[in-house]
């Protein structure tokens, strides 16, 4: 049963390849450098082609210029509403400063909220942020996916086809590991082609804190009230049920322990 499945900290990477690095070209980066220990860096992105980033500094004086090629730096900047960060190879030519992209990107928000190897079972349905009143809920479209790795925060989900950032979903997950809400209202951060029959869906639980700002009192009005049971405090309290249980199992295959029914 998916409940039993050990909880680990997992890694919740993005393929750098799925990414739409254009969408950084005039925007800022910010530059982490073992040449400046404890110094932040910004540059300011002005091409990107494939998993390239050309960057320059704000003035010929900046010390983005000033670093040494071919050293693999710390790249953090905010895709989709969500900070990520990458590491990254210099390549330094005619005054800009070209960063060659790993292959994987981390989300920041993943040393918040524990993220766990487990693979729930899942429900979801998805529908268009702009028309969240107009239709109707049991006129949704319904399907059955997996979780790879689940968070108080947000989850990584298998989906049949990518799904655009504009989309909200309708999320039931199949569980009884942990104290959380039967429907939850999520909106989708990221997502990639992850095979050849597959893609990848990186989705953050919303709040009630959050829906507050993100819907009118008439909207929310109109949705089963469930959809906003999942405060900031009890995303908290799962936060450290996740970071518990995570402890437990680690410290179970130190010692040698197996569980009872195991």
């Amino acid at each position: 049963m998916a409940g039993n499945t050990p909880a680990t900290l997992a890694r919740y990477d993005i393929k750098v390849s799925g990414l739409d690095l254009s969408q950084l070209v005039g925007f800022q980066v910010r530059l982490f450098s073992k040449q400046f220990p404890g110094k932040e860096l910004y540059a300011r992105v002005v091409a990107a082609a494939g998993q390239r980033l050309i960057a320059e500094g704000s003035s010929p004086n900046d010390p983005v210029h000033n670093l040494v090629n071919h050293q693999t730096v710390i790249l953090q900047f905010s895709y989709r509403g969500e900070q990520v960060s990458v590491r990254a190879k210099l390549q330094k030519s005619g005054g800009h400063c070209a960063f060659d992209l790993e292959e994987t990107a981390t989300p920041l928000s993943q040393r918040r909220f524990y993220r766990a190897d487990l693979a729930y079972k899942v429900n979801l349905a998805p529908f268009p942020a702009a028309g969240l009143v107009s239709r109707r809920l049991d006129r949704l479209r319904w399907m059955e996916t997996n979780a790879v790795n689940f968070s108080a925060g947000g989850a990584l989900l298998n989906v049949p086809t990518i799904l655009p950032d504009t989309v909200r979903l309708l999320i039931n997950v199949e569980q009884d590991s942990f104290r959380f809400p039967a429907l939850v209202l999520a909106k989708v951060c990221h997502g990639y082609q992850h095979d050849d029959l597959t893609c990848r869906a990186g989705v953050q639980f919303v709040t009630q804190e959050q829906a507050n700002r993100m819907f009118s009192p008439y909207q929310m009005s109109e949705l089963p009230q469930v959809l906003f049971s999942y405060t900031s405090s009890r995303r908290e309290h799962l936060n450290r049920a996740i970071q518990e249980s995570n402890t437990i199992t680690n410290n179970r295959m130190d010692t040698g322990v197996e569980d009872e029914n195991g």
